[in-house]
């Protein structure tokens, strides 16, 4: 009876210590999280179809933004413009609606963070103002979240920040007010 004790208690070790091994094996061959994850690249395509998603772009009912067949030029800039349905359209109206649904729209891109600035007032003299047609200018700098990396080849891409800058001009059709 005395070996079958000891028999019985080296049989529940044994089991013990394999389950143990088995429970680490389990983990370290990839449980929850690869050691050497491969990153997803999100190409110039991928952003302009997130831009062409937008459609057409309402503006406080005054105007209307076309972004449906948007592309992105030599150093990320993007030429939109602005057609107005109505003349009361006035400057600082566009610049804070447009910045708002900027914001709003960006937010549900997968795999990147955006922050959008108005860069209008940086143009010199080039700068907008009620009764001429120079261009609202925001800037959108497009930063990879972790587990994803931007092409290097996309229009605006800052290799040493690893970011893409677009420079999105918005031109009004007629002059604004």
């Amino acid at each position: 009876m005395k070996h079958t004790k000891n028999i019985l208690k080296s049989l529940l070790i044994t089991v013990m210590a394999l389950s143990l091994l088995a429970v680490s094996c389990k983990k370290d061959e990839g449980g929850s999280k690869p050691t050497d994850p491969t990153p997803i690249t999100i190409s110039e395509k991928e952003i302009l179809d997130n831009l062409k998603g937008f459609k057409k772009v309402t503006v406080v009912t005054d105007a209307e933004v076309d972004f449906s067949a948007v592309a992105i030029e030599t150093g990320g800039t993007v030429n939109l413009t602005v057609t107005k349905k109505q003349n009361n359209l006035t400057l600082g109206t566009f610049k804070t609606d447009m910045g708002n649904q900027l914001e709003t729209k960006v937010a549900d891109v997968i795999g990147v963070t955006v922050t959008v600035a108005d860069n209008s007032d940086a143009q010199g003299n080039e700068k907008p103002a009620a009764s001429n047609k120079k261009p609202v200018v925001f800037e959108l700098t497009i930063t990879a979240k972790t587990g994803y990396v931007l092409d290097t080849k996309i229009p605006g891409y800052d290799n040493s920040k690893k970011t893409v800058k677009l420079t999105l001009k918005f031109t009004p059709s007629e002059a604004w007010k």
